[in-house]
């Protein structure tokens, strides 16, 4: 019976350790949508979130196509990457214009993108 107490206990642990890793990139991947779309309406220009890898971990950021050149030359993406390749890298972007609205799916699938690279990219040793 104790035996069936500690495993019990065990399998809440990892539980609990699983939830809370979703939740902490969940909220980082909402924050980085609320920023892209706030810079959208002020800029009118259209942002993209994605992941840059630093020295101090990864981090999300919202740029936009100057943004991107500019890493471009400072050499922290490679030269010849076009927005094509990128797509892959970028979790979310914003409509091209304010008239454009962002449906709630969108910003859901991006969400869910960006969980499941963290499942597979990101272990919870690093947390």
């Amino acid at each position: 019976m104790f035996k069936d107490i500690v495993s019990d206990f065990k399998e809440f642990r990892i539980w609990l350790l699983n939830w809370l890793f979703y939740r902490r990139y969940a909220i980082k991947m909402s924050f980085a949508i609320r920023l892209a779309d706030m810079k959208q309406k002020a800029f009118n220009k259209q942002f993209h979130v994605m992941l840059m890898e630093l020295a101090s971990g990864d981090k999300l950021v919202s740029v936009n196509r100057d943004e991107i050149n500019k890493m471009k030359r400072k050499k922290w993406l490679p030269k010849n990457t076009n927005m094509l390749s990128l797509r892959d890298l970028i979790f979310y972007s914003t409509p091209l214009s304010r008239n454009n609205k962002s449906t709630p799916a969108d910003r859901r699938k991006a969400k869910e993108k960006y969980l499941k690279y963290a499942k597979k990219y990101m272990s919870r040793s690093q947390t």
